[in-house]
């Protein structure tokens, strides 16, 4: 290693964007292997081809991310290079390589092509409203959804390239999922153009392509437009047109040839249509392809497209168009499966792993006869094949019939939420024939943990894994029965979220979609982006309160997570209106004595397992604790907002939320609690909210804390805790004198807890403590949702012993907790500003610590009764015990 580095260029938080449409702003971190290592100045250079565009001059600075672009206007659909010098604090120079920005459009009225769709009569909607039937089970997929669906579309267009192309740019999107392909070469990304609050926010993607028309004559564009989010069966009502009755398509190509001329080819009233090889290909459902109905070669030119119709242009504008802000979807992994036959005799695939992604195979088939691939999360108890998924279009099924003896399928249109894949149709499965892909949102991971427990280590790859797997587009609760932004997930997870990958673009474009979707009285919805068959899920009551507390708090509760993980208060000034707008609500609500705000409907501490035992009605936790929750997350939002206000400057409003917190805090003690710390009802969530929030007088507290750690030993020294409540209970037990009662729940292996899940092979975290009963029945819940994974951030900080100091990690306290009862611990994260690492191991009555933090960040590390501040750089210490 050299002894000063740079490594990972970014600009907007993503390496080498392609098609950008804001002001380049560039980030890096630094690596250095002498101690006390700060960055003394920086200088960064933007070329265009051969043309220094910009150059800051050394500009003395520790600050190594979100550098703004300040040099002259940037053209469209251009590609500039970018390079960055930094001097260190001891005179070391380093000198990164070059990275690559490629412009989208700069400007709206760039655009000249038109919006076109297809002219065609679609099948009705008639799918079920009733949410009771649905949620109960009395409502099914159908076994042929080609009765309810429609089919794809093939779109074309012929032009000439009749001189030597330079430079050739393709923009593009689609109200829907497209696949483009130029002369038979595909080329779009996957699912294009991914899930935004389509109303008033859709994406265009930029495609150089360049080489695809280095052929002087004739060529062709070919699109197969198919529903994806916008007409397609979403959500967990599984209800269709949820954006619009028809799919379309605009596509914009600019080609410079060598000569110095220019042409623009776009989508126009040119563009013909037809139907053909996909029966239907819906997002959930999946997909169903007859390949003797493809049209061969419909992307080259001199195709026969006699029989195809015109599109008609429509009038959708420009003005929801931006450029695709986050990395695209792509296959992160592709795993090879095992094959195993059921006591039923069933060829089935195991992945080893419950994933997000789809299917593909290569094999002998035979033509005319249908094979099927039908995804799952689960065998049952006897080891059988079972759709653990309940409702409506809720399939996960492809279908194919080959047209030949030898058949390659990839899916384009759908993916699945699954371990298991059913596969009926071959007379002969072979596993090696099969190859499963598992995709998301690519975002860089950041962070790691490992133990001396193996049980720990499974419990972060399962973390790790679910949140993989629901970061499509979109933060997702589940892959396969809702695939929806509901809030109140990421309010929970975020902060654990932003430790294990690199979440800045992802999160914000969400935050963006967030800020569409509020409602002009304050609200946020439940789920963002939000659909109109959400309405059904609460019934279609017409009551104008949609909103709840906790989940509609995310608008406050991500923007500051991802402040705390990166520095950047960019994310709190964009988002600070609708978190005050949101507050207005909540306060208008509430009333002046506060408490009208837990009259209204909340989500409460849901899932409160107990009481979903004990009731069967998970409805049954929201209408016990709503009142308490409600006020409890009002008094922690508020001081969230306290010092989100104080950061941004905002004096007047900073002590606004004081006071409100206060003003909470002294309500709940009134309304809930005795003098001696009992809360009306016993519940652990409800005393875990009081203590988080310190809402409690001293003896209060002792009292709570008491009655806590009674209520969780009764339970078995298991949880009993809800959605809201759970992130916060071991840091409670901790802070008050029970931590051994804390490890004790984290380490348990009974119902409900993080462990109990292993037993049965869990590879991600589960909806319910209750999935798997302990006899080994199987339910219909969801097995891969992240929420109950918010113990990681406990994980990282307590037993890791990585703790942030300052936003953005620029000093951190190092105090793992070597009572857990681990041998050893490495807590690994990669900051904004670099690696840090922490890892410590016990021998006997010896305890070896080593953190290595990198430039620019410094560090107080307990070491018995001192607190020791560090620099950057790699230290070890050997801290005797007293037996």
């Amino acid at each position: 290693m050299k002894e000063y580095e740079i490594y990972s260029l970014r600009c907007l938080d993503r390496m080498n964007p392609k098609g950008i449409d804001q002001t380049p702003c560039f980030s890096w971190k630094l690596k250095s292997t002498q101690k006390d290592t700060y960055q003394k100045y920086y200088s960064i250079k933007v070329w265009r081809e051969n043309e220094i565009l910009w150059d800051s001059g050394n500009v003395e600075s520790p600050c190594t991310d979100h550098i703004l672009y300040t040099g002259p206007a940037l053209q469209s659909g251009t590609t500039y290079q970018w390079q960055l010098t930094s001097v260190d604090s001891h005179g070391h120079r380093a000198v990164s390589e070059k990275a690559e920005i490629t412009t989208g459009i700069l400007e709206k009225s760039f655009w000249k092509a038109a919006w076109v769709q297809p002219v065609r009569e679609r099948k009705p909607v008639r799918d079920v409203t009733d949410s009771g039937a649905i949620l109960s089970g009395a409502v099914h997929s159908l076994e042929y959804p080609e009765a309810i669906l429609d089919a794809p579309v093939y779109m074309r267009k012929e032009f000439v390239a009749d001189k030597k192309v330079k430079k050739a740019i393709l923009y593009m999107t689609a109200l829907g999922i497209y696949v483009c392909e130029i002369d038979g070469h595909k080329f779009s990304n996957l699912l294009a153009p991914e899930y935004t609050a389509y109303a008033k926010h859709v994406e265009y993607q930029t495609y150089n392509i360049t080489k695809l028309l280095e052929k002087i004559g004739p060529h062709a564009i070919g699109i197969i437009l198919a529903d994806g989010w916008y007409t397609g069966k979403i959500g967990l009502m599984g209800i269709g047109e949820q954006y619009g009755k028809e799919n379309a398509v605009i596509f914009q190509m600019e080609i410079q040839y060598e000569d110095g001329t220019a042409e623009t080819i776009c989508s126009d009233e040119t563009v013909k249509w037809h139907t053909g090889g996909y029966v239907y290909a819906d997002l959930f459902v999946g997909e169903y392809l007859r390949e003797e109905g493809v049209p061969q070669k419909f992307s080259a030119p001199g195709f026969d497209d006699a029989g195809w119709e015109y599109v008609e242009k429509k009038e959708y504008g420009y003005e929801t168009l931006c450029a695709q802000s986050i990395d695209p979807i792509c296959c992160v992994k592709e795993i090879k499966p095992k094959l195993l036959y059921t006591p039923k005799g069933e060829a089935v695939l195991d992945a080893g792993e419950n994933i997000c992604g789809f299917t593909k195979f290569a094999t002998y088939t035979e033509p005319g006869v249908e094979i099927g691939m039908e995804h799952s999360e689960i065998l049952d108890q006897d080891g059988n094949f079972m759709q653990n998924i309940m409702g409506q279009n809720k399939n996960q099924k492809d279908r194919i019939v080959p047209a030949g003896a030898w058949t390659l399928y990839e899916p384009r249109f759908t993916f699945h939420g699954f371990r298991y894949v059913k596969i009926t149709g071959l007379k002969e499965v072979k596993a090696e024939d099969f190859t499963i892909c598992v995709l998301t949102s690519r975002q860089d991971k950041t962070g790691s943990f490992r133990c001396s427990d193996e049980r720990l280590n499974q419990l972060q790859d399962n973390i790790y894994r679910s949140q993989q797997g629901n970061m499509v587009c979109i933060p997702t609760d589940c892959p396969q029965r809702e695939r929806a932004g509901w809030t109140g997930d990421m309010g929970v997870y975020a902060p654990t979220a932003v430790f294990n990958m690199d979440m800045q673009s992802f999160l914000c474009r969400w935050l963006s979609d967030m800020r569409i979707e509020q409602h002009v009285d304050g609200q946020i919805p439940q789920v963002v982006p939000d659909i109109d068959s959400n309405k059904y899920v609460g019934g279609n009551t017409g009551d104008p309160h949609i909103s709840s507390a906790g989940w509609g708090d995310a608008c406050v509760l991500v923007p500051y997570a991802i402040y705390r993980a990166y520095g950047n208060t960019d994310i709190l000034k964009e988002n600070y209106q609708m978190m005050k707008a949101w507050m207005d609500y909540v306060e208008a609500k509430a009333g002046v004595d506060l408490l009208g705000w837990g009259k209204l409907f909340h989500f409460g501490d849901w899932l409160i397992p107990s009481i979903v035992a004990s009731t069967h009605k998970p409805i049954e936790t929201a209408l016990r604790t709503k009142e308490e929750m409600a006020l409890g997350y009002m008094v922690y939002v508020a001081d969230c907002m306290k010092k989100i206000a104080e950061l941004l400057g905002k004096t007047k409003d900073s002590l606004h939320y004081r006071m409100l917190c206060q003003r909470g805090k002294d309500v709940f003690c009134r309304e809930y609690v005795t003098e001696d710390g009992c809360m009306r009802q016993s519940l652990q969530g409800l005393y875990v909210m009081a203590l988080s929030q310190n809402m409690l007088t001293e003896k209060q507290r002792q009292g709570a804390v008491k009655r806590l750690a009674d209520l969780i030993h009764e339970n078995g020294d298991s949880l009993d805790t809800g959605f809201l409540s759970v992130p916060f209970l071991l840091d409670v037990l901790c802070e008050n004198g029970e931590a051994k009662t804390a490890y004790r729940v984290l380490f348990q292996q009974k119902r409900p807890g993080w462990f109990y899940a292993l037993q049965f092979g869990a590879t991600t975290i589960w909806e319910n403590w209750a999935a798997i009963l302990p006899e080994g029945t199987r339910t219909n819940s969801s097995y891969n949702h992240f929420a109950f994974g918010c113990v990681g951030d406990f994980i990282y900080r307590r037993i890791g012993g990585l703790q942030m100091e300052e936003a953005g990690y620029k000093k951190v306290r190092i105090n793992p907790d070597y009572s857990c009862g681990l041998k050893w611990a490495k807590t690994e994260y990669d900051s904004v500003q670099g690696r840090i690492s922490v890892h410590w191991k016990k021998e006997e009555d010896t305890i070896y610590l080593e953190v290595l933090l990198p430039p620019n960040v410094t560090g107080i590390v307990h070491v018995k009764e001192k607190q020791i501040e560090i620099g950057n750089g790699r230290y070890s210490w050997t801290i005797e015990q007293q037996i």
